[in-house]
This record gives C-alpha cells, sequence and structure tokens, in this order.
C-alpha cells in the first residue's frame, strides 16, 4: 500500500467530505450528515483502490 498512489481529486473528495459533515453536525441537519458520510466513504473506498493499485502510474 503507497499513499503517493493516491491523486490530489480524491483529497479534495475527502475534504469535502470532511467540510459537508461538519456542516451538517454544526448545523444539526440530517441530510448534510448524511451526504457528508456518502462522500467520506466513497473517498475512502477510492483512496484505498489507488493506494493498493500496482499497474497504475506512480
Amino acid at each position: 500500500m503507497d499513499l503517493k498512489r493516491i491523486s490530489a481529486s480524491t483529497v479534495a473528495l475527502l475534504v469535502a467530505a470532511l467540510v459537508v459533515l461538519a456542516t451538517g453536525v454544526y448545523t444539526d441537519n440530517g441530510g448534510f450528515r448524511l451526504a457528508g458520510i456518502l462522500l467520506l466513504v466513497t473517498g475512502i473506498l477510492v483512496a484505498l483502490g489507488q493506494a493498493r493499485d500496482q499497474d497504475g502510474p506512480p
């Protein structure tokens, strides 16, 4: 697993997910919390896939 293979767009997706999740928690908005959690799970899965990819560019 090589964390250097994670692209900048995936890191941006994770940061955006954290911002949406924090907004939902701060404003007590269930929709924003759900959207943040879904984005976070998606971003983590993509990041893990990129980190484990052996054939992609470094």
